[in-house]
This record gives structure tokens, sequence and C-alpha cells, in this order.
């Protein structure tokens, strides 16, 4: 939903809106600020009633007050940040963005010592709710109006970042009867004609004639046919010599494990599993705004992976778009055979490097929880960028190992690898198999099983599907046009 974000420099008690939201930071109470001044037509009385609620502006902390024509706004909200960082602008935005729905405000102020030039993108985040399939108790979407206090109104890279993460949160949280691969390749026509970006879409016949078998055979249980979708911003003058990037996403559009059946507990929301690809193609959406002085490739291998009559099987043995020739031993463990063929692919088109992003494993959340991605990769260089790019988007990553003594569990006894190892080192053992379809190309690898799906609000964090990796992609590649142009 596309809002009207206005710059207000007024004094703020003169501010006509239905909710004023003013972000506290923990410690800095009621002494200075937009929130002094709006203590100040209550007389002091706004800082006696937090200390009698023991509001102190820890994370999470809130108080709603009415104002009785106190001062122009007709609500004052006020909201604990906690201990400021970096990312505390979008933080207000994304809290005061959530609460404006939930009390069906049409305008909406934010301001605080913290606000920065993200607090635009925060209210859109936290405004989004995935509601389009409900009839009953829906309320209408009535903020229209947003004022930044001091601050001026997203830029365009904002604002196509804010559509970018939300189109991959709508991907994910869509139901599964309706975004499928033909719907993600449509996606991918429909946003190469807004935006200007070449797009590719390769077929089951295509995908065929060009040997892509681990990706045809993950799709074989299912009626749905695949699609291998490419998407690509050249910028103008592009040449040869134009350095490229390439950014591929898992779209597993459902994954019910195939042969190798998910049980209940483990299958209901499986429809997440493209959320790599989903944020491929919202990432691809938001770089054709930032314009880079670089070629970028955005590369989603798309199926279902099902239990048809004609589902691949444990024993089979097929032949990758490399050539190299991989052993089927849990029909579990299909994403990395998708991302071969697309690996493959993409290290034709000469990049540079490579990022993708893929919910590949569930060892990886039992490492580090929900909220953060492992981040693997065969280039310290090209792992520090990411990483970098990831710290300034407020992404949490954490480096892991890519141990090659682990590789010894991929042997096959009939070709030339297994698709699953052992038990123990999951997440390292998937990203190792990865490793075998990039040559010397630097690569990194986005384990977003954990950050992919949330149980709950939190922050500029939606329930459901988060859009986890649009930003950190984004952010990486405007990085990587300086760095790669650089002299």
């Amino acid at each position: 939903m596309a809002f009207e974000f206005v710059r207000y420099d007024g004094a703020i008690a003169s501010l006509e809106v239905d909710l004023l939201v003013l972000g506290v930071a923990q410690g800095e109470g009621f002494a200075s600020g937009a929130a002094a001044d709006v203590d100040a037509a209550f007389g002091g009385g706004l800082k006696a009633l937090a200390a009698e609620e023991s509001f102190e502006g820890k994370e999470g902390q809130s108080l709603l007050v009415h104002t009785f024509s106190r001062i122009s706004a007709k609500r004052v909200l006020f909201l604990g940040l906690g201990k400021t960082d970096p990312q505390s602008g979008r933080l207000l935005g994304a809290l005061a963005g959530r609460r404006a729905r939930d009390l069906d405000v049409r305008t909406l102020a934010v301001a605080g010592s913290t606000l920065s030039g993200s607090a635009g993108l925060g209210v859109t985040l936290g405004f989004y709710r995935y509601d389009q399939w409900k009839t009953e108790g829906v309320k209408a979407k009535k903020l229209e109006r947003i004022y930044l206090v001091g601050l001026d109104a997203p830029s365009v890279e904002h604002v196509a970042v804010a559509e970018g993460v939300a189109l991959a949160r709508d991907l994910v949280n869509g139901p599964p009867v309706s975004i499928t691969p033909e719907k993600l390749a449509s996606t991918a026509v429909e946003l190469a004609s807004a935006h200007g970006l070449e797009c590719t879409i390769f077929d089951k016949a295509a995908l065929e004639a060009k040997g892509m078998a681990l990706l045809l055979a993950v799709s074989a249980g299912s009626d749905r046919e695949p699609r291998l979708i490419h998407l690509t911003w050249r910028p103008a003058g592009a040449t040869d010599a134009t350095p490229a990037i390439a950014l591929v996403g898992k779209g597993l559009t459902f994954d019910a494990g195939g042969l190798n059946l998910k049980p209940a507990g483990s299958i209901e929301d499986m429809k997440m599993d493209m959320a790599g690809g989903a944020a491929v193609l919202g990432a691809m959406r938001a770089i054709a705004a930032v314009k880079p002085n670089i070629i970028v490739h955005g590369i989603v291998p798309s199926s279902e992976n099902l239990l048809g009559a004609s589902a691949y099987k444990l024993g089979d043995v097929f032949k990758s778009y490399l050539g190299k020739t991989v052993e089927i031993m849990n029909t579990d463990a299909e994403g990395r055979l998708i991302l071969a063929d697309a690996l493959a692919y993409a290290n034709e088109q000469k990049p540079r490097e490579i990022v993708d992003l893929a919910t590949l494993t569930g060892a990886i959340c039992v490492a580090l929880g929900n909220d953060r991605a492992g981040i693997f990769g065969n280039d310290d260089g090209t792992i520090a960028a990411v990483e970098a790019a990831g710290a300034a988007a407020g992404e949490l990553y954490w480096k892991m190992p890519l141990d090659h003594s682990l590789w010894k569990q991929m042997k096959s006894d009939v070709a030339d690898m297994k698709n699953v190892g052992k038990r123990w080192g999951g997440a390292i053992t998937g990203a190792l198999f990865l490793n075998q379809f990039i040559g010397k190309t630097p690569w990194v690898h986005l384990d977003i099983a954990g950050p992919a799906w949330a149980e709950a609000n939190d922050g500029h964090v939606s329930k459901g599907g988060t859009g986890f990796g649009v930003m950190t992609l984004v952010e990486y590649v405007k990085r990587a046009s300086d760095r790669l142009t650089a002299g």
C-alpha cells in the first residue's frame, strides 16, 4: 500500500494527526526533544504518568495517552526503544506502523531522537499484514498520510526496498494452490515489464533441452511443471567488460518431502520453502530502482516436491546440468538439487561473485535458532562483504565453517556424490554439496531456514513470511557496485 510521507518541521504540539508516536530511548526520559515538548503542553503530567506506569523507555514498553485537546494530536503513543543503535529509527517506524494499523488511524506522525532515514521504511514494514484471503473481521486499511518530524520523506530506494520486502512476504504467505512455479515466473515477467529488467523463463521443455535433470527430478511428482527464472538488471552502456554478480534463490513453492514425506508438525508451513526465491524477486524489484553500475542476475529455480506416481525415488541417480552425477538418498533434501542446476547455470553468466539464499536445512535452526541465518562460502572477502551488508541492513547472520572434512559423508558408491550425509553437521554438508557446482567463482550461501518465517510480529519483522534477505541483497549489490567498479 502506498502512503503519502510528509516532512514536518513545525511545533509538535500543533500537528493535527490521529496518532502521534514518540520514540523514547532507555534512560532518555522526557528531559529533551519531542517528548519534552509534548510533556510541557501537559504541564509535566506525562512525565509523572510515565513514572507511575514504570515507563522507562525499555524496548517493548508503550504508553498510550488521549490528549483531550491539550495538543492537536488526538492520541500520543510513547514507545520504548531500549538502547539505541543504527536500526532504532526503523524499529520506531515499524512499531508505529503496526500500532497505527491496530488503532485504525488515518493520519500518523512519528518523532524521536533516534529518527533516521529508515523510519519511513520501518512504517511500511510494520504496517504490513497478509489478510487478502480473509472475508470477516478485516478492517479497511485507512492509513493515508505519515508525518516524519524533522526528516525528509523516504527516498525512492527506501520505497523500492519496502515494496520488495512486501512482495517477498506476499509470495511466501500466499497459499500454494496459487503460488506455484508458474506464478513465480509470471511475477518475474511483470517485474521485468514494470521496472526495466530483462527476463527469460525456462519451462519444462526448455529445461529438458538444457539437461537440468536435478530440477526436473524434484518436480516429477507434481503436475505443476518447474520453471527456471532469470531476471537481469543491465545498466545503460553495459558491455561484456561490465562486472556482474548473480543472486540465486531456492523457489520450492511447496515441499511435502517427496517419498520421504514430512510428518505432521513439519509440513504445515512448507509453502515458505520458496523464501529464498521470493527474496531474490523482491530484491530485483528494488535493485531496478537503485540502478547499480554492474550487471545483476536474479535466478530462481522453482518446483514443487510432492508424491506423484512419477516422483523421484531413493537410489535414483541423475546427471546434473554441470555433468556431475548425484545419487538420491533422501527426497526431502531437494532444495540443494534444484539449486545445483541453478548455480551451474548462474556460473555460465560469468559473474564475479554468486550469492544464494535458501531455506536449506533444519540443522541451521538447531545451531542458530530462528532469528539468525547461517553464512557459508568459499571466499573470505565475499563473505565479509555480505556480512557487512547484512549488518547495515539490520538482518542477522553468523559465519559457519565450510568444513571439507565432512565431505566424506557425501561420497557415493554408484555416483559422484549423494545428496545427503549423516545426521550431524547437516547445514555444513548441505553447503558443501552446493559448493560442488560453482567452480572457483567467489560464492556465499545463506541458509535462511530460521528467519524466513516468524511465528509472531517482532520489531520490523511480520508474522509469517518475513521477506528476510531482501534488504541484505540490495545493500550488498549497492556496495558491490562501488567495489567492483572502483578505479
